[in-house]
């Protein structure tokens, strides 16, 4: 499921002004309930279910983005939205700075994995200092919810028309590899694992043969995401990669392979 296809103008709300993060809540679940996958479901079931998510711990992301959400059992799909607010507010956030822009969403308890895609596809887009300046400037519901659609559209395909590449991203930088790992959140139908590693100098230098080569300054932090994807996926996970580390030509900590499968059976869905 993409952002897209379920976020629409009606449920989108600007220059809203409240005062608290409880009130800023109670106006997300307004404007949800409105939506078809609510219409059953009182504001306050929705208020609460949103509150109870947030004191797990605050959904503010930093640069002024908080996304609430919450799952909520029987609904029959997700609802997806966005608050922008005159005036930031206190959420929480690591950065300590308040939040202006809350795009949020609500679905099922029945379907955790589409809610991470939606999650997810909500942070890659809100992470574009560009984005979120057009949405702070656009005047109307209409004019912010096209610019979220045209955020996430389909990379143009270099590769074949059908089938499935093995991805390897291996990655030295502790700093973004959380960040790189919700790319692999965004994609439908990835399967993904992780694996620790070792640089295989660590084992070279103690082979008497190649003592002297290197010192002992190795580096600690080694991990491998390796992922099955559809092929028309590639591009776009790639582009998401680089939008959190820059350009890989200019990276010495991050490096990614991909290849082609003549075949794959069963999956990972969990």
């Amino acid at each position: 499921m993409k952002l897209s296809e379920i976020i629409e103008p009606d449920s989108i709300s600007l220059n809203l002004k409240p005062d608290s993060s409880e009130q800023l809540l109670r106006e997300i679940a307004a404007l949800a309930s409105s939506a078809e996958p609510l219409k059953n479901i009182s504001k306050e079931t929705i208020y609460n279910a949103l509150s109870d998510r947030e004191r797990l711990s605050s959904t503010a992301c930093g640069h002024g983005v908080a996304i609430p959400h919450c799952r909520i059992p029987e609904m029959p799909g997700f609802v997806a939205g966005l608050v922008v607010l005159s005036n930031g507010i206190d959420f929480n956030a690591s950065d300590n700075e308040k939040v202006d822009l809350i795009p949020f969403v609500i679905g099922p308890e029945e379907h955790p994995r589409t809610h991470l895609q939606l999650l997810s596809s909500l942070a890659q887009v809100f992470r574009n200092d560009k984005l979120r300046n057009s949405i702070r400037n656009a005047e109307t519901p209409e004019i912010a919810c096209k610019i979220l659609s045209d955020s996430t559209y389909p990379d143009e395909d270099r590769f074949a028309p059908s089938g499935k590449k093995l991805l390897h991203l291996f990655v030295q930088d502790e700093s973004v590899f959380d960040e790189l790992l919700q790319v692999f959140a965004t994609a439908e139908t990835t399967s993904s694992m992780i694996m620790d590693a070792d640089e295989s100098t660590r084992y070279l230098m103690n082979i008497p043969f190649y003592a002297g080569f290197w010192n002992t300054d190795i580096q600690n932090f080694n991990r491998i995401i390796v992922s099955v994807i559809r092929n028309e996926l590639v591009n776009a996970t790639i582009r998401n990669i680089e939008f959190i580390c820059g350009p890989l030509s200019e990276r010495t900590d991050i490096m990614i392979t991909v290849s082609d499968l003549q075949s794959v059976h069963g999956s990972l869905e969990n």
